[in-house]
């Protein structure tokens, strides 16, 4: 029973294997890039926000503000804009805040840390532009804070691209790494599959092998 399951199982990992990333070659073509507002292309000074974040990122020294005062520092060594001390002097507002919402497959739970970005109108308080950054948060303290601030960095540069700023090979290589699953979320995807397809031969198995019946004795004659 055992060999015939796991054989099934295996037949099942190995399909979705092949079919994965055929479905994903298969995919359309993107539409083209529409256009950028015209506002952040043009502004000069911009107010920094703390949009706050989750208890989740007290794991990072700082807590839920390192992600404000990390792009801030950023922001000033860049020269890019003129940091200004409120909204009202500025022509755009770039709002920083951390989330972490849940990865679950019904069974695990992980989570996918990530820094937001949103670019606003001081005037109106619309959302021009928002883009964004996953954490990593594994290892020592020390390597945790390190990974944080490379996001932090990735925001930024993500920014520069937003504002028709070449990155340099070493910036787009960490642009394209920090958009890959984190290593939780892909934990909990292989988890799911390997549940399912357990669960798909084990099904399979029991409609080619349906239990037997135990044989019935001969009634004894009183």
């Amino acid at each position: 029973m055992f060999s015939s399951l796991k054989k099934s199982a295996s037949f099942v990992l190995a399909w979705l294997i092949a079919v994965v990333p055929a479905a994903q070659a298969q995919q359309p073509a993107p539409p083209p890039a529409a256009p950028v507002p015209p506002q952040i292309l043009s502004a000069h000074a911009v107010f920094v926000s703390n949009g706050g974040g989750s208890n989740y990122f007290n794991i990072f020294t700082g807590g839920p503000d390192r992600a404000y005062n990390t792009f801030y520092s950023d922001m000033q060594q860049s020269n890019r804009y003129q940091l200004v001390s409120s909204p009202a002097q500025a022509d755009l507002i770039f709002e920083i805040r951390s989330i972490a919402p849940e990865v679950s497959d019904g069974r695990s739970v992980g989570y996918n840390p990530q820094l937001i970005l949103s670019i606003l109108d001081p005037k109106t308080s619309a959302v021009l532009w928002t883009t964004s950054a996953n954490v990593r948060a594994a290892g020592s303290q020390k390597r945790r804070n390190q990974g944080f601030d490379q996001s932090v960095a990735v925001l930024v540069d993500k920014l520069g691209e937003v504002t028709g700023q070449p990155l340099s090979p070493i910036q787009a290589k960490a642009v394209r790494d920090n958009s890959r699953w984190p290593t939780s979320a892909k934990v909990i995807l292989f988890v799911g599959i390997a549940a399912g397809a357990a669960l798909a031969a084990y099904g399979a198995y029991r409609i080619t092998h349906p239990p037997s019946l135990p044989a019935l004795g001969n009634p004894s004659v009183q």
